[in-house]
């Protein structure tokens, strides 16, 4: 079933590549239609882990806001998570959270200003607590661009900058970002937490991507 929802366009042509077809549907309502079908992928306990993972993408990408709480469920199981892993790129890390980050961003299309809206928050709200805890890359900060979710950033950025454990990323440059995006919505704060970030790591890295933030000193 999952090939006829995810790797087949409007006219039955395969394509290899399931986002895709995903994208393809803020152009192309009529793919919304595929929407119980993949309910029925996620609710059936047959279905193969990725196969679930897919059509929790494609709902939350489409702004189905049942499948939120699924995202949000997920986030709080962190590095419990089956998906964890599940997808990688080529230096082995982690991309069902960064995926799953940017499905929730998307969602915002098909949300905003409905009954969905809060649930797809709920589940960024989630996700964005997990921003000193595992690798993201670029789609955490570009989803958590946005003046409900202000508060956990200035959480996670709190929190992370005073953890002395050592990550499997590059915390602190992520933290970095999650502040510059923060910065946009509450400028004091993100300019307090910069300067603690900077405290804990002067690398010109750091330093650039807090730029919007802070002057970049020598």
């Amino acid at each position: 079933m999952i090939r006829e929802l995810l790797f087949e366009d409007l006219s039955g042509v395969f394509t290899p590549d399931p986002e895709t077809v995903i994208d393809a549907a803020a152009d192309e309502p009529r793919y919304l239609e595929r929407v119980p079908g993949l309910l029925a992928v996620l609710t059936d306990p047959d279905t193969e882990r990725y196969h679930r993972f897919l059509a929790v993408q494609a709902l939350a990408t489409w702004g189905h806001a049942p499948v939120y709480p699924v995202v949000a469920a997920t986030a709080e199981a962190g590095r419990r998570s089956p998906w964890l892993g599940m997808l990688t790129d080529q230096r082995g890390r982690d991309r069902t959270f960064p995926e799953l980050a940017l499905a929730v961003a998307e969602g915002r299309r098909h949300t905003a200003g409905t009954a969905g809206e809060p649930a797809r928050i709920a589940a960024l709200t989630a996700l964005v607590g997990l921003g000193d805890e595992l690798f993201f890359d670029w789609q955490l900060a570009h989803a958590a661009d946005e003046p409900a979710v202000a508060d956990a950033l200035a959480a996670v950025v709190d929190r992370g900058v005073e953890r002395g454990d050592e990550p499997d990323f590059d915390r602190v440059l992520q933290l970095a970002d999650l502040c510059a995006v923060l910065a946009r919505h509450d400028r004091p704060r993100a300019e307090v937490l910069a300067e603690r970030l900077l405290r804990k790591d002067r690398r010109l890295t750091v330093r650039t991507h807090l730029a919007t933030v802070v002057p970049v000193r020598a």
